[in-house]
């Protein structure tokens, strides 16, 4: 694995974690991309892995194009996020999707792969094996909060870790663990700082996160989570990519890469051999389960959200079911940057604490 030995970078970061002593990250590792989000850098990277292959030409050129995408571990050298599904075959891609049979050895040491790459980008430049101290905050999906501390424990102090632009080690001195939707909660109900956010004046503020493979809601009263007007379901924006991608094999007879499906989604267009073609209706049928889906949980938790004051939607699906929620819920607010609220509020909240120790 080739390294990049920019000293100009190096110096920059090593002053930025010194300057701080400690490294505060908002992370959120979500089943389709993974968020971050520091005081002073935020970005996501697509949450795919699978095994490294030799690159036989323009290697460096790719390099540079996916800064951090290339990390060594015990279980050797691997692809990550953008170069995984640049250069992999779909049957090599591994994905986090739902909890597995063994979350512990399994679902986790995924996470925590992705939480190395993570930190990785954030210290690239920073070589030698230097010591980089963190404190994380974190989310699981409201149904999936028992393995919590299985999570801590998995983040929870040093890693060695080996990327193409770093090599470090990270000691994690602090893991928070909260319900995914209340990152974006906080991200509205705090400052960046950590201050409370005098313009949230609501006393019950509903969240509703449409991620890749679930779709979560939570329910905050004055600051107390309300566990019965809370819960997730295992249906995200994967159930319409899943469709389109079957429609776009059935019509063309070749698997598209999931780029392709994700931008006809996105868009309703998609390039036949250089000839846009309409594809907006068949885009339209494919979100319907994902709607329904959103307003089918919004409906068995909150009924028909009287008593919500405020609803905040976020996610990467968050978009694409805006219209449908806010005509059956009035009070609905699509967040800013949607797909990275639950980092910010993370990072807020994390703030928020350490301001209270």
């Amino acid at each position: 694995m080739a390294k990049q030995t920019k000293k100009k970078k190096q110096q920059e970061n090593t002053s930025v974690l010194n300057g701080n002593g400690v490294l505060t990250v908002g992370l959120d590792i979500g089943y389709g991309v993974v968020k971050v989000v520091t005081d002073h850098n935020s970005f996501g990277f697509p949450s795919v892995m699978g095994h490294a292959r030799e690159i036989k030409f323009q290697q460096e050129t790719i390099q540079q194009k996916y800064p951090g995408d290339q990390i060594t571990d015990d279980e050797g050298e691997w692809f990550v996020g953008d170069l995984a599904l640049a250069q992999l075959p779909p049957g090599e891609l591994l994905r986090l999707r739902g909890r597995t049979a063994n979350e512990k050895r399994m679902g986790n040491a995924f996470r925590l792969r992705l939480a190395k790459v993570a930190i990785g980008k954030l210290v690239q430049g920073v070589w030698g094996r230097d010591v980089v101290h963190l404190r994380l905050s974190s989310g699981l999906p409201v149904d999936h909060m028992r393995d919590a501390n299985e999570l801590k424990e998995a983040l929870l102090g040093q890693h060695l870790i080996e990327t193409d632009v770093c090599e470090v080690i990270a000691n994690v001195t602090e893991v928070r663990v909260m319900p995914q939707p209340y990152g974006t909660g906080y991200s509205q109900m705090l400052t960046p700082d950590g201050n409370i956010n005098v313009h949230h004046t609501y006393m019950r503020t509903g969240i509703v996160d449409v991620g890749t493979y679930t779709v979560d809601i939570a329910l905050d009263d004055d600051g107390e989570f309300v566990d019965s007007e809370s819960g997730s379901i295992e249906g995200g924006v994967y159930t319409a990519q899943e469709r389109i991608s079957t429609m776009l094999e059935r019509d063309y007879r070749e698997k598209m890469p999931y780029k392709i499906v994700e931008q006809v989604l996105r868009t309703g267009i998609f390039t036949a051999s250089g000839t846009p073609v309409d594809y907006s209706r068949e885009v339209e049928d494919a979100l319907s389960p994902l709607r329904s889906a959103t307003l089918g949980l919004m409906s068995e938790k909150w009924q028909h959200g009287t008593t919500v004051d405020v609803i905040y939607l976020s996610g990467g699906g968050a978009e694409l079911v805006y219209e449908q929620v806010v005509e059956a819920y009035p009070q609905t607010k699509l967040v800013p940057q949607a797909q990275m609220a639950n980092a910010r509020g993370y990072l807020y909240y994390a703030n928020f604490a350490q301001r209270e120790d």
